[in-house]
């Protein structure tokens, strides 16, 4: 009886973290990026990433995005510059707070993987669209770790498990 409720408590815990858990994302390398490797990316949450679509952000609501990173040079300090990319121009993200070694450990070393974890509020003043998100983090002398996300802004409320059940 013991063995059985301990297989049904694993069974359980597996299917808990299941449904909490990160989506790894499909990511573009940026253009000309040489001094990292981006080894997975995760956002949270984004269902629509287990069956490989782009990420349906609701507007007013927060994500999280992390992502595993390997540099190929060492830093004292990384700056995080995040942008919308487009064909003429980038225009920057709102609120990001640049300061990347709050969100990973600093500093770091050549060859030595680690992992970047951010808060991010998608604003209600974001228009609802589909947007290329370029995310870098970068040294004073622009060495960095850079890849692009497609993601979708919806307005709206997102969907619960228990409503889409219903």
């Amino acid at each position: 009886m013991k063995c059985f409720q301990t297989v049904a408590s694993v069974a359980f815990l597996a299917l808990c973290l299941q449904v909490v858990s990160a989506e790894v994302v499909n990511v573009k390398k940026c253009p000309g990026e040489n001094d990292c490797t981006i080894n997975e990316v995760t956002i949270t949450p984004c269902p629509e990433a287990a069956e490989g679509n782009i990420c349906n952000l609701h507007r007013n609501k927060n994500v999280s995005l992390s992502f595993d990173f390997t540099p190929k040079f060492n830093a004292e300090n990384l700056i995080a510059e995040v942008v919308w990319t487009r064909q003429l121009f980038d225009t920057p993200f709102m609120g990001m707070d640049s300061a990347a070694c709050n969100y990973t450990t600093c500093p770091i070393h050549s060859g030595q993987r680690q992992t970047y974890t951010y808060q991010l509020e998608i604003s209600k003043r974001y228009p609802p669209k589909q947007y290329d998100v370029k995310w870098m983090l970068r040294d004073q002398y622009y060495k960095s770790c850079c890849f692009i996300v497609p993601i979708n802004i919806v307005a709206g409320k997102a969907k619960t498990k228990e409503a889409e059940t219903n």
